[in-house]
């Protein structure tokens, strides 16, 4: 089945993105402590019949109650759902992604929310974030998988990760926005 598309405008953006992103690809090889990720099961999420239970809690949260059914029916927004998985296959993230840069990974169950991107560049929080950065940079760049928003899982440059080297946990960037939004402990 062809998917729908989102109008010549959003897809020559998305394009022009995705051409961005490829040029900056690290030249450096993945560190060791990377995960072996794969993306799979990326699905066009047009109704929330396309989601798991799990998947329907977390966009509701990143979306707002109510929202979520007019969100998925826009076809320019073109809202995608996704699972991260390990060598073992089992799922170790929820990946989420829609037009003009939005992505969110989540672990398998739950709002304790992993990362978070607007304009396509994901948020470093934290030191531990690197290697897993890395992981979803090698599992995007697979190709293979159709998710198509372009997202950038920034791990080389050690500019951005000195930056927050000393901060105090979840004290970065929209982090603390979130996690109080979504009712986590530490917000």
């Amino acid at each position: 089945m062809t998917e729908p598309s989102p109008g010549p405008a959003a897809e020559t953006y998305r394009d022009q993105v995705a051409d961005i992103m490829d040029s900056r690809a690290a030249d450096v090889p993945y560190p060791p402590g990377a995960p072996e990720l794969t993306v799979v099961n990326r699905r066009l999420a047009t109704s929330t019949a396309d989601l798991n239970e799990v998947e329907i809690v977390q966009l509701r949260a990143c979306i707002a109650d109510g929202v979520l059914e007019d969100t998925l029916a826009d076809p320019e927004l073109q809202v995608e759902a996704a699972e991260v998985v390990d060598a073992s296959g089992a799922v170790r993230y929820r990946l989420y992604g829609w037009n003009y840069g939005c992505g969110w990974l989540f672990p398998p169950d739950g709002l304790d929310v992993v990362a978070f991107a607007a304009q396509h560049d994901l948020e470093h929080w934290s030191l531990a974030q690197r290697d897993l950065f890395a992981g979803m940079d090698r599992a995007l760049r697979a190709g293979g998988h159709g998710f198509r928003q372009p997202l950038f899982f920034c791990w080389a440059d050690d500019s951005c990760w000195e930056k927050i080297a000393d901060a105090a946990p979840h004290s970065v960037q929209s982090e603390p926005y979130l996690r109080r939004l979504f009712g986590l402990a530490g917000a």
